[in-house]
């Protein structure tokens, strides 16, 4: 059992509650998908949880978010309170209900992150400012009335120096040098078509500036991720989550925009803001859908080799069938 954010390597909140996870304040569960998360409380990212007995946790949390008070819903999403708990049902929402819940709060958090660190900086700046200031004469009052915005260029330079990680560092093909990658040297990647891949992240060597190295597969997601992060942070306040779904959605999902950005052969950097957002978005999307394929394939050869124990029992066989064939829709939530 996971212990910390995968994305921010945060330490969870939280026991788990009836989940039985044995982390986590907030809680996010499908029941028809049978998707359970936990959301990291400093980067708000939700986290899924591994397949095992996914189902069976799943069920306790919706018996006790179902004597739960609802804080806030719509159609098909809904934020319950239940005792010290928060727990997220998810229904059948569309794109854009769903990335209100799970990026605008994402957004929100980023810029509270933030605020946490320029505020108190500011203050502390402009008190100095001022003093220094007043023993010159009053020289640098242009500077001391600015000092906000250094800071805050001062705190996302921190973000953009965080080192991305990956399985193996690239080596440039210009230079011969190891690649190592921080968050801002990812903006000038770009997105480019594979003949072996559906796209593949063409890199910038930061140290001699040309295009060095192609990666595809986890580590260009990786390497995408991390690097998103820090440019739509670098360009708060200018686009929302809703405007980003609306992205996707215009371009026919999360794979139709990947291929459409990759074919276009751009850099992150010049992709409009709500695109940029847009693509964070559709990295998440894939991730999660990679991963979960990875645990239905596990699950799969698990359930293979416990089904070759059952025997040849007509009754079990009845039974299985009557499973596969079983009718009915998606519930609403």
């Amino acid at each position: 059992m996971f212990s910390s954010c995968a994305f921010c390597n945060a330490a969870f909140d939280g026991d788990g509650g009836p989940s039985g996870l044995g982390v986590g304040r907030r809680i996010a569960f499908d029941e028809w998908k049978g998707r359970l998360w936990v959301v990291c409380p400093r980067c708000t990212r939700w986290n899924l949880t591994p397949f095992d007995d996914r189902l069976e946790r799943i069920e306790a949390v919706a018996r006790a978010a179902g004597q739960g008070r609802i804080a806030a819903s719509t159609d098909q999403v809904a934020l319950i309170r239940w005792e010290r708990y928060d727990f997220v049902r998810v229904g059948k929402p569309p794109r854009v209900e769903l990335a209100t819940w799970r990026y605008g709060e994402r957004l929100r958090n980023r810029q509270r992150e933030r605020m946490k660190v320029v505020v108190p900086l500011t203050i502390a700046a402009i008190g100095l400012g001022i003093a220094a200031n007043v023993a010159a004469g009053g020289g640098f009052g242009v500077i001391v009335w600015n000092v906000h915005r250094i800071v805050d260029r001062i705190y996302v330079g921190m973000v953009g120096r965080r080192r991305v990680i990956l399985s193996e560092p690239p080596m440039c093909a210009h230079c011969g040098s190891v690649m190592v990658l921080r968050a801002k040297h990812v903006q000038h990647a770009r997105v480019v078509p594979d003949r072996h891949a559906d796209m593949a992240v063409l890199l910038s060597c930061p140290t001699c500036r040309q295009e060095a190295a192609q990666l595809t597969g986890q580590d260009a997601v990786q390497v995408l991720r991390q690097g998103l992060t820090f440019l739509n942070l670098d360009r708060g306040g200018r686009r929302k989550a809703e405007d980003a779904a609306r992205e996707v959605d215009h371009v026919g999902g999360a794979d139709h925009l990947v291929r459409d950005i990759a074919r276009r052969e751009l850099t992150l950097r010049s992709l409009r803001p709500e695109r940029g957002l847009a693509l964070e978005m559709a990295m998440d999307e894939r991730a999660e859908i990679a991963e979960l394929e990875r645990q239905w394939r596990e699950a799969e050869e698990i359930a293979d080799i416990a089904d070759g124990t059952l025997g040849t029992s007509t009754e079990i066989e009845d039974e299985l069938r009557r499973l596969k064939n079983r009718g009915g829709d998606q519930p609403s939530g």
